[in-house]
């Protein structure tokens, strides 16, 4: 995961929060996510919200998120504090929400990310999740070249639970990892990547994550958090190459 820096919510959904939290009656007007689900115009500008503050890309997994020619989107909206578990109104909170990867209602057939987690952690057990809102998330996890996960720190027990609860180490999520890893290090299916091309996708990713960090509206490369630290460690060692021949 990369850590996601939420931006103000849309003003559809400030209005009406604002109207269904002032409502007397929430038989009538029912101040929760099921109520927000039937407000489209809300629910499109929610959507598209969280598409651009991630960059377009699933908020525990990394994959390539869109949005389909009718502008459906192929992704859903993911509680990072499971709806169960809301308070009133706590599950229409644009800090409580991030776009994940499936599409809405698919539950067949996927076994690591949103879907996996579920309901999970329990309220009393929120310290063992280590949310994609954390300033220090991108941190906290170690990709290898492979694809595999791995906390940085085997003490790190939210981390090792993170992944365990989410999937993050599933078999299929690492292939999806393992290639788009390949594609940045070998494009043109060579044994080893230039330098110049290494400094280039580096320098790349780090622009887009920068201008997204800052606003803009950009799309950040699937992937690119599982990308940036195997490309930095090949970098190092095309440079350390690099420096061995021309000492010799």
């Amino acid at each position: 995961m990369r850590t996601i820096k939420k931006r103000p919510p849309p003003n559809e959904l400030v209005e009406w929060r604002q109207a269904r939290n002032a409502a007397a009656d929430d038989a009538t007007w029912p101040f929760n996510y099921d109520a927000m689900r039937r407000a489209p115009a809300v629910i499109a500008a929610v959507n598209h919200r969280l598409f651009e503050e991630q960059g377009g890309i699933c908020a525990y997994t990394g994959i390539r998120l869109t949005f389909l020619g009718d502008g459906e989107p192929w992704f859903h909206i993911e509680h990072l504090k499971a709806q169960d578990h809301c308070e009133r109104g706590e599950d229409t909170d644009h800090g409580n929400m991030v776009a994940c990867w499936p599409e809405p209602n698919r539950k067949i057939g996927v076994e690591y990310g949103a879907v996996k987690k579920g309901k999970w952690p329990l309220p009393a057990d929120v310290a063992k999740f280590v949310s994609p809102l954390r300033e220090d998330c991108s941190v906290r996890f170690a990709y290898k070249r492979k694809g595999e996960i791995e906390a940085v720190r085997a003490d790190d027990a939210a981390a090792v639970d993170t992944i365990k609860e989410l999937g993050l180490d599933h078999k299929e999520l690492r292939a999806l990892r393992r290639e788009a890893i390949r594609g940045a290090l070998e494009p043109k299916r060579r044994q080893w990547l230039k330098l110049a091309e290494a400094r280039k996708i580096k320098a790349e990713m780090e622009r887009a994550e920068a201008e997204l960090n800052s606003g803009g509206n950009v799309s950040l490369r699937a992937f690119c958090f599982v990308i940036k630290p195997v490309i930095d460690r090949e970098f190092r060692k095309l440079e350390g190459i690099r420096n061995s021949r021309s000492s010799n």
